[in-house]
């Protein structure tokens, strides 16, 4: 039986560097986030500033109201693609532990196949030896 040690192994790199590259992905997504919730801050900061004085927000709101539009419809998109780039990589941590665990019990099973065989091939050995020594008495309490 071939050992799996070396296969184990690599399917063991092969989940790390998924469950990295998870990891990366949720990052990014948090990161979004936060800036998100900073743009937010900002919006409510520049909101307070506009209203201190009114004919300066009455000419610029139309502007600025825009732009605070297309922004949180960036992050809505940024967000909807970073949810599904971790949907992705989960995926993927999930399908390499799979395969790992396959390889994995199927080493096990192999590994308490060797054992069961060495264990009989013991018993086999040693009645052997038994065998031996009582013939050897058995022709000893003959001969005397």
């Amino acid at each position: 039986m071939k050992d799996l040690k070396p296969l184990i192994r690599l399917h063991q790199r092969e989940v790390d560097e998924r469950r990295r590259a998870l990891a990366t992905a949720r990052e990014r997504l948090e990161e979004l986030r936060a800036q998100r919730q900073r743009f937010e801050e900002q919006v409510v900061a520049e909101k307070r500033v506009a209203g201190s004085d009114p004919t300066m927000a009455g000419l610029t709101y139309h502007g600025f109201a825009k732009q605070v539009i297309q922004r949180r419809e960036q992050f809505e998109r940024g967000d909807a693609m970073l949810q599904a780039e971790v949907a992705r990589a989960e995926e993927a941590v999930t399908e390499a532990f799979r395969e790992l665990k396959k390889f994995e019990q199927v080493q096990e099973q192999r590994d308490l196949a060797a054992k069961e065989a060495r264990r009989r091939r013991e018993t086999q050995m040693f009645d052997e030896v038994a065998s031996i020594r009582f013939s050897r008495q058995q022709g000893e309490e003959e001969a005397g």
